[in-house]
């Protein structure tokens, strides 16, 4: 496994990017999406982190006249990093789980896997949610009790 971050401090200074603006929406991987929504999901209960990452895609998009935000493929994308983030054992790193996420997960066509493109390409499923056609997703439970060692579990 090739480990991208090579320490806490790298996925603070992405996420802090992310939110400042000073990452080119064009320049913002995959890889990158799902470590920013790890940070979030490993910090904060799923419903404010979910809403971060929202706003945050949404916010620099606009900071570069960029349109096109997907409410599906963001929630699918959240709902795949908290599952990942419950399987991992409560005492690895935020960094060993974002490595590992990130080797095992930076497939972006796996979405297909749950969706057609007729369903994910419609108006519907770009300004909210929709459920996948193809198969379903396991379900999301919103407990914090699996949250990785160096993160403190918050309150929900």
């Amino acid at each position: 496994m090739t480990n991208r971050f090579k320490d806490e401090e790298e996925i603070r200074a992405l996420v802090n990017a992310f939110e400042a603006c000073t990452i080119n929406p064009e320049e913002f991987k995959h890889f990158q999406h799902l470590t920013v929504a790890l940070w979030y999901l490993a910090h904060d209960p799923y419903e404010e982190a979910a809403e971060k990452m929202r706003n945050g895609i949404q916010k620099l998009a606009a900071a570069y006249g960029k349109m096109g935000y997907h409410e599906t493929v963001t929630e699918f994308w959240l709902r795949m990093v908290w599952r990942f983030i419950g399987e991992a054992p409560p005492t690895e790193s935020i960094m060993s789980v974002t490595n590992r996420l990130i080797a095992d997960d930076d497939n972006k066509e796996r979405i297909y896997e749950y969706y057609s493109s007729e369903l994910l390409n419609s108006a519907e499923a770009k300004s909210s949610w929709v459920e996948p056609d193809l198969k379903p997703l396991p379900p999301v439970i919103t407990s914090s009790a699996h949250r990785p060692a160096s993160q403190p579990a918050s309150a929900e």
